[in-house]
């Protein structure tokens, strides 16, 4: 059979892919629970509430977003390097990058007193300023277990990740409703104690994988400071365009939270609401994008250029069927997604309306946000995350950006225009990462594959 035909997508990549992705997408899953659990109980409060837990939030996602994109490179080394064993310097250099983003990323919200500059309203601005403060320690703690998850997912361990995960989730949603309500002998303090619950779930989370990693695996020892530095220096270069792509989008992301809350309160609790939905839908895609570069990195390490080819179009086209099937279901069951964040027709007036219209957008855009994710795990696989970074500047900035201002402001005003922006961002990042990869991988694919 010619080497050529690795190159198509096929079932049994699909399946090898989906078995990687599924404890990786429930991890992220789990952890996404996190936020989900705290936008839930926000909403039990009210529409200021949440919609200021969503303010805060969509910030510190951003810097979260960039700080797992520094160390994700991780587990591509881990992958790259699995039949010569887990290499010591591999996490420590990941832990060294971890700490530096995290201090970095605790400075940056401590300065949410700046909020009040962008022309959101003033009670949710204080709340989101509270909570920004009471969330800024736990990016230490989380960060670091992101050094670790790529350790474990590079050696596809995935499933250690999903058991400290969800029982990071139970308690983060005792300590919420502690915190917020007063319960459990612990003090009442409202949307800053979501805030507290989420930085001591992370807390937990990292001494859990840190405890059993070291635990299970039998580590190679460096034999000098300078392979820590080698491994660090070639985490950044993968990190470093990653995280920007990926702060390329999430920062986009938080442009349009802001757009949406220049409406009004009632205007950013329906996006906060809808953007929480899709986010966990989203988390598949991640646990999909991370299978299918490992996929990608595991055929480019064997120089076999068409199974590489093949490995991230059998990633795509299971993610396109994969999110589909989701998109289908927003569309028949509108009401009652919403209902879980409280969000009725006959509760707070224009609340229900505009959420309903943004759902169904939604269910259009994220079919695009699958693909683009996807092809940034493929694109990080073939050693093209620097280009992939330039693809989202262009896509989220030059085209998405603007569409934003220009419908949501002027053609047509309201938060369902300027979300007009994000799908816009979104096709041209889909296309963009989707055709890179194509074009990036194709000339090796004709290569006899190695033996």
């Amino acid at each position: 059979m010619p080497a050529v035909s690795l190159s198509y997508p096929t079932f049994a990549q699909a399946r090898r892919i989906g078995a990687l992705a599924m404890p990786l997408s429930a991890v992220q899953l789990a952890q996404v629970a996190i936020s989900t659990t705290d936008m839930i109980m926000l909403g039990w409060v009210g529409g200021t509430a949440l919609a200021a837990g969503a303010l805060g939030f969509t910030l510190f996602n951003l810097l979260r977003t960039m700080g797992f994109g520094l160390v994700v490179g991780t587990s591509n080394l881990v992958a790259e390097n699995s039949r010569a064993g887990i290499f010591r310097a591999h996490l420590l250099a990941g832990l060294a990058i971890a700490t530096g983003a995290a201090a970095i990323g605790a400075l940056v919200l401590a300065f949410g007193g700046l909020l009040p500059w962008f022309g959101q309203d003033e009670e949710v601005t204080e709340f989101a300023s509270r909570y920004l403060l009471f969330v800024a320690p736990g990016l230490f703690p989380l960060f670091w277990f992101y050094a670790y998850r790529g350790l474990v997912v590079g050696g596809r361990r995935a499933n250690l990740l999903l058991l400290i995960t969800l029982g990071t989730v139970v308690v983060n949603a005792v300590l919420d409703y502690g915190f917020l309500f007063g319960a459990f002998g612990l003090p009442a303090l409202g949307v800053p104690g979501v805030a507290a619950s989420s930085s001591i779930s992370y807390l937990l989370q990292f001494v859990a994988i840190a405890s059993v990693t070291h635990g299970t695996t039998r580590f190679v020892r460096e034999k000098s400071a300078a392979e820590i530095g080698s491994a660090l220096r070639r985490i950044l270069k993968i990190g470093v365009p990653t995280a920007g792509s990926y702060a390329s989008e999430a920062g986009f992301t938080t442009l349009i939270a802001l757009m949406a809350g220049t409406y009004g309160a009632a205007a950013l609790a329906a996006h906060a609401a809808v953007n929480q939905i899709i986010y966990v839908i989203f988390m598949l895609s991640i646990g999909l994008s991370h299978a299918t570069s490992i996929g990608v990195s595991e055929a480019i390490g064997t120089h076999n250029g068409a199974a590489a080819l093949g490995a991230g179009r059998s990633g795509l086209c299971l993610g396109f069927a994969v999110v589909s099937a989701f998109s289908f279901l927003l569309l028949l069951f509108p009401s009652e997604v919403l209902a879980l964040f409280s969000i009725k027709p006959d509760g707070e007036a224009g609340l229900h309306e505009i959420a309903t219209g943004l759902l169904f957008a939604a269910a259009l855009f994220q079919i695009l946000d699958f693909l683009q994710n996807i092809g940034i795990g493929a694109v990080r696989g073939i050693g093209r995350a620097g280009q992939g970074f330039w693809i989202t500047i262009g896509s989220y900035w030059i085209v998405g950006a603007p569409t934003a201002w220009l419908v949501g402001f002027h053609l047509y005003p309201g938060v369902l225009g300027v979300w007009s922006g994000m799908g816009a961002g979104l096709a041209a990042a889909a296309t963009g990462m989707v055709l890179l990869f194509e074009r990036g991988v194709a000339p090796a694919a004709v290569a006899e594959p190695a033996r």
